[in-house]
Parts: C-alpha cells; structure tokens; sequence
C-alpha cells in the first residue's frame, strides 16, 4: 500500500527484495562513494580535455557527445543577459567616459565628475526615475526625469559598463545595460552580442587553461545552447534571453570587483581564441540550416557512461575521454548523517536505505534511478535525481555504505 506525500512515495515499511541494502549505521552516518559530476547528458567537460588530450579536433568531440547533429554557421546578432545577482529593483552603474543614458529615442549625455559617484534607474508607482548620487552619498533625481514605460539604457564610448551589485561588489560587462520595468522591480539586463557574451561563458564554465579544442568544443556547445535558450525566450517574449547563473550558463562580464577593489578578470585570451576558432558554429539536429538547435547540454564529468535524455543524440554510451586525465570526479565521497535523511523525509527513526534501481550503465551498475528510505514510521521512494539533489551531491551515480564507528586511540601510559 502506498500514498503520494508531498510529491514523494510512502510506502508501508516492507522487507521486500532489493538490490542493495545498507541497514541503520552504528556510527550514526552513511559514506556515499561516487563517480562524475552533473547530469551526465551531452558533453562530459572532463571528457572533452581527455578527447583534446588524445588528438580529437574540436569538431570530433562535439561529434562523439552529440551524434548525428549537423555545424551550421549563424550571424552574430543581439544577446539579453539577466543579471541575477542585481537583486535591489534597481539598476546602478558607475561614472564613466561617455556614460550616457538613452530614454526613448533621445541619448543623453550623463554628467560627470566629484559630484557624481554613480547613476541608478530606480522603480517607483509609475515608472522609472533617474538618479543619482553626489559626493556626500545622497541620491538626487536628475532633472525630474520620469519614464512611465520602455526601457532606459546606459552606455559608454568604450562599449563597457560597470555594473554597481547590492553586494557591494561591481562587475565590468561588454555592450550596454538595460533598465527595464518587470513588475514592482527594476531587473538589470546587459544587452550584447552573442560572440561577446561567449567571452565571459567560455572559461566561466571550462577552466581557460585547458586544451584549445576542448575551449572550442565548449564555446560550440555554449553558442548552441544560448540560442536556443534565446529562440525559446523571444517566443514567449521575455524581457531577457538567457540569465547569468549555472540555471541558464554562467556569465561573469569582462571583469568582477571585490567590495575592496579587487579586479577578478572574466576572460581569457585562450578561450577568446576558442571563440575566435568556432565563431558562429552552433549544432543543429539536420544538415539543414533551418532545423532546430540542439539542446546542446554539457556537465563537468559523466563518470565514464554518457546518460541517454530525449533526443536522439543523447544516448548511452561508455566514454573512454572523461577519465583520461587527474580528473577529481572520477571518484569522490560524501558522509551524511542519519538524523538529516529522518529528518528530511520525516522516516521517524531510520532503519535501512535500499538501492531499489539502477539504470545498469557504468560503476557501480549505473546511476540511481530508485531508491527507498525506510523509517519507523514510514518508507519513502524517490528518484536518484532527487535525493542527489536534497543532499547536495555531484550525482547519482554512487553506491551507500554505513561509515565505520571510529575506534578511540589507545591511551598513553
């Protein structure tokens, strides 16, 4: 007998058979020994520096995690980043040469010096405001302007904009950045190009030091996989095409700035020559220049067995590359404590956890697919996805032992 509890399974505690059973730990914790790092579906990024490191081009790599899918070339056109991190309903940027603001069709040349330490578009009941903020640190409206609707845009002559964050830290982003109404709030949106915007994806997601055609191979997957995300949001009409975060890809600017000053750079001239290498290349599903993208995923390691999603160029399959090289996801473990899977799931007091199935494909006979928590109070069954996801590990590929009660060193006579 089983009832659905909050999206979750409880089942009636049974002794039915299972694959693998690990009973309540006399330590009080169970260590989860794993492989890989992600969803494992597309491309494994540790696996695309193996292929780079065993001579596969660029080309090559993209073939071997998404087969069967076709390069197209594409235009370098518009790209809406949201910046997520600006999270205040304002959007605030620093003085620079040439800042300028343009509301409307008219570009307004922003004043500068001692008496200007930054500009902000702020929300308020109809619209948008201009401020700014003098040298005594009190914000003043510029001109009584008002804007009751559209988007005001800040600019400089050198294509770069300094974005103020609430954090107190600043981030130096390519194009211009836009101040548009999304509800009570003012949301930041820097409005580039999607080669630009690469820039910054590009050695944000794979480490810059890495082999070129593994940087190329990634800013492939990155193009492919911001356009599409871009055609999905422009067909609902969104004020933004792709965010900054690792929900979307992550996207750091040109440059980040501690609250201190500190200037954390945000590209690279090895990726950019990656971009450079690949520019406009993106996957397709035909060798037609019309067909849909590719959804072009990628995570940082599979394990060694890609993992098969939706479309057919995501399949199965065991991959040579994704060990090749010292990586750090090849083997990892975690210890989690007893009384946080009780008390997560509300299993009373625990008694076992049963691997009731794996998808059969790589260590450890694959990846979780199902497992069941057993309490004294109830079981509850859930995906390998989503307990991955509650205790925060690098996937579901691993296997649950009980961590050995440590034995107390001997005293000293």
């Amino acid at each position: 007998m089983s009832l659905a509890v909050g999206g979750l399974t409880a089942t009636a505690p049974s002794a039915a058979a299972a694959q693998e059973v690990t009973t309540r730990p006399a330590s009080g914790s169970f260590t989860l020994s794993g492989s890989g790092y992600g969803h494992g579906r597309g491309m494994s990024q540790w696996g695309a520096y193996g292929a780079a490191d065993a001579g596969l081009t660029w080309r090559q790599i993209l073939a071997f995690y998404y087969p069967g899918t076709a390069l197209h070339a594409i235009t370098d056109s518009q790209m809406r980043v949201l910046i997520s991190a600006d999270t205040d309903g304002d959007t605030t940027v620093k003085p620079a040469p040439g800042l300028s603001a343009t509301i409307g069709r008219s570009a307004v040349r922003l004043p500068a010096g001692a008496g200007y330490t930054a500009w902000r578009a702020k929300r308020y009941a109809n619209g948008i405001t201009l401020q700014y903020r003098d040298r005594a640190g009190a914000w003043k409206s510029w001109r009584g302007f008002v804007m009751r609707s559209g988007v005001l845009v800040f600019s400089t002559s050198s294509g770069l904009v300094r974005l103020v964050l609430p954090s107190g830290t600043s981030q130096d982003v390519r194009g211009s950045v836009y101040a548009t109404i999304s509800g009570s709030k003012v949301v930041t949106v820097v409005n580039s190009t999607m080669e630009a915007y690469l820039r910054s994806v590009v050695p944000a997601e794979m480490p810059a030091s890495w082999h070129v055609r593994a940087l190329s191979a990634q800013a492939v997957a990155a193009r492919t996989y911001a356009a599409s995300y871009r055609q999905r949001q422009r067909a609902k009409g969104a004020l933004w095409d792709i965010c900054d975060s690792q929900a979307c890809q992550v996207f750091k600017g040109v440059a980040r700035y501690t609250a201190s000053g500190t200037r954390v750079p945000g590209e690279s001239t090895r990726s950019d020559a990656a971009i450079i290498a690949t520019k406009g290349q993106v996957l397709r599903v035909t060798k037609s220049s019309t067909s849909a993208f590719a959804f072009a995923e990628f995570s940082a390691s599979n394990g060694g067995y890609t993992v098969a999603g939706g479309p057919f160029y995501q399949v199965a399959k065991r991959d040579p590359y994704d060990g090749r090289l010292a990586n750090p996801n090849k083997a990892w473990s975690s210890t989690v404590a007893v009384s946080t899977l009780e008390k997560t799931y509300g299993l009373g007091r625990l008694i076992d956890v049963r691997i009731l199935d794996r998808d059969g494909k790589g260590t450890f006979g694959g990846r979780i697919d199902e497992v069941q928590l057993t309490g004294s109070t109830r079981a509850v069954t859930i995906s390998g996805a989503k307990l991955r996801q509650a205790l925060k590990l690098r996937s579901e590929m691993f296997k649950v032992s009980a961590t050995p009660v440590k034995t107390p060193a001997p005293a000293r006579s």
